[in-house]
């Protein structure tokens, strides 16, 4: 027999016996596994059979083997018909996750490219609906974010922010900006509507894939409409440049760069032309910043560059080592730029005497700052080596009358006047060293008021307030009605201090009276687009220091001096740079406002309407919320005056520098009302 045959005679299964059980049938494994026959018959000559079929196709995964059928081997000579035919390798197909990840293989842009498509058009839905009336997304204008804002709320925050840039003042050849208000200031006004027209996100456009990260680059922005309001203007001129506009020239001075003294540059002044001033800025826009720049008739200024230089080269030189001070013993270096560190700078021009003699040249002097040097002596360690704080002596009192009295015990203290004369020759290379100098401090004094309601109660508490309490105070109160006696207690009432916006009421008080004589007009406009009565609101409820500049402009210095004069508001002033007034002048038109007599206006209302929307809400209003208040605060100062009504009413005014104004407002309040009240319990 040929043993290259692909097809080997098979050998029979044998029978089994009837009782026997059936045989299993093995597993294919492509060689025959029936056992051979016990009886093998004669061989005869092989005659190679015909191939009646197809060889199966290799799958690229086996399949499970497949049973042979029953096949007619008659033609096999020798064959039983229990001869098995031959078994081709038979598979089945692969788990569907086998067969999609052989399908990715060849068709892996086919994720990708859905995936894709599903972006896109997610991106173009977002698109279509991105709000119609927005400008388009990512948009800045002159680096102000308006993006996806509604195109009226883009327009009012363009213009806004306009008007608060702030505008450079230059005149002559100065480096230095005089002043820099802002835009509004000035009367620039700047409209951004016609520049936002066109800057939309157009529908088309929205169909574009991506365009929503770059539409910003295709939108028309346009150029700002200026318009300039004369009136701002002119109050603004005759306000910060005086009517001769005289500007006057900065001096030399020097400045701390890192440890050495340079020379900060003089600036020549001079005269403008305000007419000139007020073109220029009628001219000005916006480009990469508001500049107007003025010419001017130069006036030098008298302290130069060299005479600053010389000073400088002198401190550089004095101050180069560090300075030894002694304290309790002890002697610290302190280093050379903390030294430096004290010094302040200011010029001094020696006036013509005009007796003949040669003026002396200006000179730059230098300050050693108190504040500077004690601060470093604390934060040193070194005031604590020397320092005894004082005891505290314990006073009580009734009205005016001392009723006891603890002594405390004295302290010892840095004195700063006397160290800091220790320092100066040091700094003059007149000395090698400097000394912290002490000196003996009494003890705090710590009161235990008590007060009668009685005359000398009601003056005792008015005048121990402004003693017990820090700053500078002044106070007027009375009562207009209550128990009898009325009583009244003042301490500096008469001493004229900042009004701090509190003549804004006395200024609406003037307008309104000529708006009655009929030299008003209430309708023409004071400052920017507001009228006399708006700005009178203003000025009184906000203190709104563009208003009263622009009341006084209009009015005049001598028409409000002469109006309020007839009322009795002698102490107030509004002539020199800073207005005063004083809290007699508070109280007494506080009183006058409240009732009606000796004001001759007939309508009060329009000045006492805008108190109820008064800004200052933590003084009197915090201590009496039913009480009428008018007032203003500004920097250190701040005043308040009113009526007050609890069982009965009484007028009261407070002025303060350096104080805590409102609190302070507020426990002056109580404190006269705790007082009345034991009056009022008194029995008649």
């Amino acid at each position: 027999m040929d043993q290259n045959s692909q097809y080997q005679p098979q050998t029979p299964a044998p029978t089994p016996a009837p009782s026997a059980a059936p045989l299993q049938q093995p597993p294919y494994s492509g060689e025959s596994t029936y056992p051979q026959a016990s009886a093998v018959p004669s061989p005869q000559p092989y005659q190679q059979p015909q191939n009646q079929w197809a060889t199966p196709q290799q799958p690229a995964y086996p399949q499970a083997p497949q049973v042979p059928q029953p096949h007619d081997m008659s033609a096999y000579p020798g064959a039983s018909s229990s001869t098995p035919p031959p078994r081709p390798r038979v598979y089945g197909k692969a788990p569907a996750a086998v067969r999609f990840a052989e399908w990715l293989k060849g068709h892996w842009y086919v994720p990708i490219g859905a995936l894709l498509a599903l972006v896109l058009i997610g991106n173009i839905l977002w698109q279509v609906l991105y709000p119609m009336n927005s400008l388009a997304p990512g948009l800045a204008v002159d680096g102000i974010k308006v993006g996806g804002m509604d195109r009226d709320e883009a327009v009012a925050k363009l213009n806004e922010a306009y008007g608060k840039l702030k505008v450079n003042l230059f005149f002559g050849d100065a480096t230095v900006p005089y002043k820099t208000p802002t835009a509004s200031e000035l009367g620039i006004q700047v409209d951004n509507t016609t520049r936002l027209a066109n800057a939309s996100y157009p529908f088309a456009l929205r169909f574009v894939p991506t365009s929503y990260w770059w539409a910003s680059s295709l939108s028309g922005v346009g150029e700002p409409v200026y318009n300039y309001d004369k009136a701002t203007l002119d109050t603004y001129a005759l306000k910060n440049l005086g009517q001769d506009c005289v500007i006057p020239p900065k001096n030399a001075s020097l400045k701390l760069d890192d440890d050495r003294f340079s020379v900060i540059s003089a600036e020549a002044g001079g005269k403008c032309n305000l007419t000139e001033f007020k073109e220029a800025v009628g001219k000005t826009t916006y480009a990469s910043g508001f500049k107007v720049k003025t010419n001017i008739k130069s006036v030098a200024a008298p302290l130069t560059n060299e005479i600053a230089q010389q000073l400088g080269d002198e401190l550089n030189n004095n101050l180069k080592n560090d300075m030894p001070l002694q304290a309790a013993g002890e002697t610290t270096q302190v280093r050379a730029a903390t030294v430096k560190g004290w010094l302040s700078f200011k010029a001094y021009t020696p006036e013509d005497k005009n007796d003949g003699t040669p003026t002396p040249p200006p000179r730059l002097l230098y300050v050693i700052e108190p504040d500077r040097v004690k601060r470093y002596l604390e934060t040193s360690g070194i005031a604590a080596k020397v320092e005894k704080k004082p005891g505290v002596t314990k006073v009580s009192t009734t009205d005016f009358t001392e009723t006891a009295r603890t002594e405390g015990t004295p302290g010892v203290l840095v004195d700063i006047t006397k160290t800091i004369a220790s320092v100066d020759p040091y700094v003059n290379a007149r000395a090698s060293r400097a000394e912290v100098i002490v000196g003996p401090v009494p003890a705090t004094v710590q009161y235990a008021r008590k007060y009668t309601p009685s005359d000398a109660g009601y003056r005792a508490l008015i005048q121990q307030f402004a003693q017990d309490n820090p700053g500078k105070i002044g106070i007027a109160m009375r009562e207009l009605s209550g128990k009898r006696p009325l009583l009244s207690g003042a301490v500096n009432e008469n001493e004229r201090l900042p009004a701090a916006g509190i003549e804004g009421i006395y200024l609406a008080y003037v307008a309104q009276k000529g708006i009655e004589d009929g030299a008003i007009q209430p309708t023409d406009q004071v400052y920017g687009n507001l009228s006399y009565l708006e700005c009178m609101e203003a000025a009184i409820s906000d203190q709104n220091q563009d208003c009263i500049a622009g009341l006084l402009g209009k009015i005049g210095n001598a028409t409000v001096q002469a109006r309020l004069a007839e009322i009795g508001l002698t102490g107030t002033d509004f002539r020199g740079a800073v207005t005063v007034t004083t809290a007699n002048d508070m109280a007494l038109f506080t009183e006058k406002l409240n009732s009606g007599e000796g004001l001759p206006i007939k309508q009060r209302e329009k000045l006492m309407s805008p108190l109820s929307d008064i800004s200052l809400r933590d003084g009197i209003k915090g201590a009496a919320s039913n009480s009428r208040v008018l007032g203003g605060a500004s920097g250190a100062n701040y005043n308040e005056a009113a009526v007050v009504i609890t069982t009965g009413q009484y007028v009261v005014s407070i002025m303060t520098q350096d104080s805590d104004g409102a609190k302070t407002t507020s426990k002056l309040i109580k404190a006269i009302d705790v007082l009345r009240k034991q009056k009022q319990d008194l029995r008649s």
